[in-house]
């Protein structure tokens, strides 16, 4: 038995485009001093050595998201643009 599947291309496209956007940029070594002390700036940068590969491994995920909805995009048009032209040249096919 087959099923109606109805995907908007548009909205993954628009999806990924405002994924565009999220460039996460790990922050800045303190001045000395800018902190208030130097205990300040040990805090950050025990907090930097956690933040950072974690900021990037999330930075990573969301490009890597906004590709594959594109990706998805793609396909769904390509395999809708196939099966339109089977149809039109009398094929039968099975989904």
């Amino acid at each position: 038995m087959s099923h109606k599947v109805q995907v908007d291309t548009d909205q993954l496209r628009r999806s990924a485009q405002r994924l565009g956007g999220v460039n996460a940029e790990p922050p800045g070594s303190p001045a000395e001093g800018s902190l208030g002390a130097v205990r300040a700036i040990g805090a950050f940068g025990e907090f930097d050595g956690y933040w950072t590969p974690a900021l990037r491994a999330v930075t990573e995920s969301v490009a890597s998201l906004r590709e594959a909805l594109v990706s998805a995009a793609d396909v769904y048009e390509r395999r809708d643009a196939d099966s339109a032209q089977g149809f039109s040249l009398g094929a039968s096919r099975a989904f």
